[in-house]
């Protein structure tokens, strides 16, 4: 049985560091490596930064801090404080950044430079006259932490906290609409650790950590920060944005041991690597990497047999959600299967319910209830929405899925996703998972559309691979595309219009917008 967090997460995940550990990389960020040791001196300078800029424990303050030790050491330099930290994406408007200001009610900003250039035309709507201290750059009239990196500091004691106290934020995606503040505990982030992080993903002090995904998303959080950091392990990151290139350049000079990635991302990795490196150039980088995982979207069959025969290596497709911190349905290592996110993480329980409340027998679809000890407590300030979502230690995600004989279960698309065709529930991703089958295919995304009859009819919005051999859009292309659907699923799950575009819309942590490409269908028909 789980234990109960005993204090500060704080000393838990930097509980037992010795002398060896202290002068070990945690980070390498950048090119550069820092120490245990480093980092510390970072979380308790962060911590002095903070008071003197008038936060105090219960305020929020806000990270606006791209990947390296500085997003680490203010956050958990917060969480020592009893300052409850909320990490903020870095890819937003400034419209964006005013809102979540706004909402969080937010003490103090710490912000990049640059980011906070375009913030300053509408510094004038924010409500609470934060304490604003730039990051990697000077404005006139604001302090920057640049400044203060050398300031003297001394160790000092946690902030005592129980373990349902609050200890940090995080913002739901927006990939379903508003975004909304997800308040989670020191328990919820012990909890991730000794449930899923180190026992279901293995992470010990000799592995080499390399995760794209941002460390503002609550899968680059966990991946990026918590999990390695209380496994003792180095983590490489960097505060450029995720590209292809990139991520095989720290791959190949890092050798990781696990990597943590998204399905886009895996598909621009194999894209890339067919045209730029050699067999040889990718074995060498993966021939210490024990297995990959992925998460934030469903991982089509094809992308998973693909990458297995580029690189040797299993994706270990899961679940997780920014409400329940982190993972909590995975395959496991050895056992991965195919179009399945896997089982339950021991300690939770996924309940698929129909629209009666009851659970649906086994192999029906039903909306997934999530129960476990890192379910959020609410959704700040919005106590409809909290619920609506959240009730019983569980919460509502809002997704459809079915379970195997064995325990597996299928994602088949989000409550607002599937398509009522002809009276029959239509699952976008199975049809999505056919059409990326084809060779020219990089990756899809299916939405209801209406037709000239106002009929929901599936539209396919198509990425095509770029394998230099002059594959251009037609509609002989999208015929050809077609055919090869219609020879695999019943004609009325083929899509009616197809749409040949150059990337989908994504959210920074890798969603795919549907809500977004509906947007467009409408335009089309329109017009």
């Amino acid at each position: 049985m789980l234990a109960t967090l005993k204090g500060n997460v704080v000393d838990y995940i930097f509980d037992g560091l010795d002398d060896e550990v202290l002068a070990k990389p945690c980070l390498i960020a950048d090119g550069r490596a820092h120490s245990y040791g480093d980092l510390l001196e970072h979380i308790d300078r962060a911590g002095d930064i903070l008071r003197s800029l008038g936060a105090r424990p219960g305020d929020r303050i806000m990270l606006c801090m791209r990947d390296g030790l500085d997003f680490p050491a203010f956050f958990f330099g917060a969480i020592k404080e009893g300052i409850i930290p909320v990490p903020l994406n870095t890819y937003l408007t400034t419209k964006d950044y005013i809102y979540y200001l706004n909402d969080s009610g937010s003490r103090v900003l710490l912000v990049e430079a640059d980011i906070f250039e375009t913030m300053l035309p509408a510094i004038g709507e924010l409500r609470n006259n934060p304490a604003i201290m730039t990051v990697r750059g000077r404005i006139d009239g604001y302090s920057c932490l640049d400044d203060r990196r050398a300031d003297p500091t001394e160790p000092r004691g946690t902030f005592n906290c129980a373990p349902d106290d609050t200890a940090f934020w995080l913002y739901s995606s927006g990939s379903t609409g508003s975004p909304k503040g997800v308040v989670h505990t020191h328990q919820h982030m012990f909890s991730a650790c000794e449930l899923f992080g180190l026992p279901m993903q293995g992470i010990c002090q000799d592995d080499v950590i390399l995760c794209p995904p941002k460390m503002f998303f609550a899968y680059g959080l966990g991946n990026q920060v918590y999990f390695p950091l209380k496994a003792k392990a180095t983590t490489v990151c960097t505060s450029a944005p995720i590209k292809p290139e990139s991520v095989w350049r720290e791959w190949i000079t890092h050798r990781p041991t696990v990597f943590m990635g998204v399905p886009t991302l895996f598909s621009g990795m194999i894209a890339y690597a067919e045209e730029h490196l050699s067999a040889a150039e990718i074995a060498e980088a993966c021939s210490r990497t024990r297995f990959c995982v992925s998460g934030g979207e469903v991982l089509p069959p094809t992308l998973l047999n693909r990458w297995r025969t580029l690189t040797g290596l299993d994706i270990l497709d899961g679940v997780g959600t920014t409400e329940m911190t982190h993972m909590f349905i995975v395959n496991r290592p050895g056992a991965v299967v195919p179009g399945s996110c896997g089982k339950p993480v021991p300690g939770f329980e996924a309940v698929l319910l129909g629209e009666d409340g009851k659970p649906v027998s086994q192999g029906e679809i039903g909306s997934l209830f999530a129960k476990g000890p890192t379910a959020a407590l609410e959704y700040w300030n919005k106590p409809e929405k909290t619920a609506e979502t959240m009730r019983d230690g569980g919460v509502f995600t809002g997704d459809k899925y079915y379970q195997d004989t064995e325990g597996n279960l299928f994602y088949v698309g989000r409550g607002d996703d599937m398509l009522r065709i002809g009276a029959i529930w239509v699952s976008p991703t199975e049809i999505e998972n056919i059409i990326t089958e084809h060779s020219v295919v990089q990756e899809c995304a299916i939405v209801g559309a209406p037709n000239a009859d106002g009929l929901v009819r599936p539209a396919a919005y198509v990425v095509l691979r770029k394998t230099g051999e002059g594959v251009c859009a037609s509609a002989a292309l999208a015929e050809e595309i077609k055919d090869y659907v219609k020879s695999k699923l019943p004609r009325f799950k083929c899509p009616a219009r197809f749409e040949f575009v150059p990337d989908l819309p994504k959210t920074a942590t890798g969603k795919i917008q549907r809500f977004r490409l509906r947007e467009l269908s409408s335009k089309i028909e329109a017009a």
